[in-house]
């Protein structure tokens, strides 16, 4: 009885610290969509178009050093952070989204997107 009462208890403490973990994670995820999403942030918005997977997208610009989240209210937009000013990462910004030719990350369709526009540029 003993050696089975073990496993359980370890299993038990490994599962709250990892229930722990994720719901930290998720509270930081939040509030950072929260804080971009406020009209006083510098970002950048992008509406994402129907067929690309935003992930996707969140990845290339992670990669490239952007911090970017869905907001809390619609999945398919996305806010950059721009703290050096919107004008100064447009370009940039642009250019990392144009180069995500596919539409999930493993085994996506190819997807090409037509010309970049931020939602300030409507």
């Amino acid at each position: 009885m003993g050696a089975l009462l073990v496993p359980i208890i370890v299993a038990a403490v490994v599962a709250v610290v990892v229930l722990v973990g994720v719901r930290r994670w998720a509270s930081g995820h939040s509030r950072q969509a929260d804080e971009l999403a406020e009209p006083g942030e510098p970002t950048l918005d992008y509406l994402v178009p129907e067929g690309q997977d935003p992930v996707v997208l969140l990845t290339a610009l992670s990669a490239d050093g952007y911090t970017a989240t869905t907001d809390p209210t619609n999945a398919n937009l996305i806010h950059i952070a721009c703290p050096s000013g919107r004008d100064r990462e447009r370009a940039r910004a642009r250019a990392t989204i144009q180069s995500v030719h596919t539409t999930a990350i493993d085994h996506g369709a190819p997807f090409d997107p037509d010309q970049v526009r931020f939602v300030d540029e409507s």
